[in-house]
C-alpha cells in the first residue's frame, strides 16, 4: 500500500520540481521591471540654487569635481540633484554622474540653508586628464525652517604615509537629531584656485558626541586655504 502511494505521488512531485536555473530565470523575468535602477537625470535647472563656479582637479589617485553652490532663497532646500558632465581636452564628455546605483551624496546636495553657500565635491570621477566640468542643479524640495546645528571643526593637515596629505578634524552635532551617512566636504584653494578636494563619510553622528573626520585629497592641499562643510542629512 505504501509503495502504491509513492507511485501515485511521484508524478505530482516531478511536475512541481523546478531547478535553480529555472527559478532564477523566472524571478528575473518577473522582477526585471520592478527592480530596474534609474540614473540621475536633471531636465530643468533650478532657479533657486545658483552654480557660482566649477573646478576639476586630477592626480595619480584620480579626479575630483568641485561645484560651488548658493541658495538664492530664504528657505531651506533639501535633496537638490546635481548633474555634472566632465570634459576632456577635445571638449567631449568623459564622465557623467548619471550611472544607476551611485550613493546619494555623489548626485545630490543633502541640504542648503537659506542663502547658504557650499562647495559640493564628487571625488569619484573616473576620467583621465579632465580639463573642465559643466554642472546643472535641479529642483530640490523644501525642508525644515531651521537646519540641525553641526559644528565642523577647523581641519589640520596630517601626512599619511600611504595616502599623503590628509585633513583631520571633528564634527559635533549640537542638535538632538542623530545624523547618518554624514559627508564632510573639504576644498583647498591657492590664490582663489582649487588645488585639492576630497570627502569624508561619518556613518553615524550622535548628538553632543564629537566624531573625527579624515579627508583624503585629490590634489595637494599643503600650503592652501581649506574650507570645510558638512550639510546635515537628517532634518527631523
Amino acid at each position: 500500500m505504501r509503495a502504491c502511494v509513492l507511485v501515485l505521488l511521484l508524478p505530482f512531485l516531478l511536475a512541481g520540481c523546478e531547478t535553480t536555473q529555472e527559478t532564477s530565470a523566472r524571478l528575473a523575468k518577473q522582477g526585471k521591471h520592478a527592480f530596474k535602477e534609474v540614473g540621475l537625470k536633471v531636465a530643468h535647472a533650478s532657479g533657486d540654487v545658483r552654480v557660482l563656479r566649477t573646478a576639476v582637479v586630477h592626480d595619480a589617485n584620480g579626479s575630483a569635481v568641485v561645484v560651488t553652490l548658493r541658495n538664492r532663497t530664504a528657505r531651506t532646500i533639501v535633496a537638490a540633484p546635481v548633474s555634472i558632465v566632465v570634459k576632456g581636452k577635445a571638449g567631449a564628455a568623459v564622465f557623467r554622474n548619471d550611472a544607476p546605483g551611485l550613493e546619494p551624496a555623489l548626485t545630490h546636495v543633502a541640504a542648503l540653508g537659506p542663502h547658504a553657500r557650499l562647495d559640493w565635491v564628487n571625488d569619484q570621477v573616473t576620467a583621465d586628464a579632465p580639463v573642465g566640468v559643466d554642472a546643472v542643479v535641479g529642483a530640490g524640495r523644501g525642508g525644515a525652517a531651521k537646519l540641525p546645528a553641526l559644528n565642523v571643526g577647523r581641519p589640520r593637515i596630517e601626512v599619511d604615509p600611504t595616502n599623503g596629505p590628509t585633513a583631520v578634524g571633528t564634527v559635533t552635532d549640537r542638535s538632538k537629531i542623530v545624523q547618518t551617512n554624514l559627508v564632510v566636504f573639504c576644498v583647498a584653494r591657492k590664490a582663489g584656485k582649487v588645488v585639492a578636494a576630497g570627502r569624508s563619510l561619518i556613518p553615524r553622528l550622535a548628538p553632543g558626541k564629537p566624531a573625527k573626520y579624515h579627508v583624503f585629497f585629490i590634489g595637494d592641499p599643503r600650503g592652501a586655504r581649506l574650507t570645510v562643510a558638512a550639510p546635515p542629512t537628517v532634518l527631523q
